[in-house]
């Protein structure tokens, strides 16, 4: 039987570099520095990275702000961490520190202490029957460990549950 056969490593990338960020954009908003590391993986020169990049812009396609907008929101939503946190994970995502500062600095200065209570709303059931000095234990190791400040932590365990309006 025959194998099938694979380009070579040093063979050119296939189609446009355009073409693959646009596909690449196709399952989530991505910063400037991850559609770069993406289009390398795919062995494109760095002048085509670069005309790609400067076209998804020209076409407001990509913009790390809103980006860092969107990271911010969906974290809020879906799966709560501490400013450190996002910050970290942004970093990684190779969003400029300038520009994280800005975004989380229009967040509420309460937002982050909503996040965390969000957080612990699930696990809390299951802490429910411990002592009260295992449940505090048990809510700061899991918000230190998602990235909640200590202030943030202090303020979450004196009064652990939102009141309901």
């Amino acid at each position: 039987m025959r194998r099938a056969s694979r380009p070579a490593r040093d063979a050119p990338p296939a189609g446009d570099a355009y073409d693959a960020a646009v596909r690449y954009l196709g399952s989530r908003p991505r910063s400037v520095a991850e559609i770069k590391r993406h289009l390398r993986t795919k062995r494109f020169d760095d002048a085509a990275q670069d005309k790609a990049i400067d076209q998804l812009r020209a076409q407001r396609y990509i913009d790390d702000e809103a980006f860092a907008r969107y990271w911010v929101e969906q974290r809020a939503r879906f799966r709560p961490k501490g400013a450190r946190a996002i910050v970290s994970e942004l970093m990684a995502k190779g969003v400029a520190r300038e520009t994280i500062d800005v975004v989380l600095g229009e967040a509420d200065p309460d937002s982050e202490t909503k996040r965390a209570r969000e957080a612990i709303r699930r696990p809390m059931t299951r802490w429910l029957s411990m002592t009260e000095p295992e449940r505090k234990r048990k809510i700061h190791q899991y918000l230190a460990a998602r990235g909640f400040s200590y202030d943030v932590i202090e303020e979450v365990l004196a009064k652990p549950v939102a009141d309901e309006e």
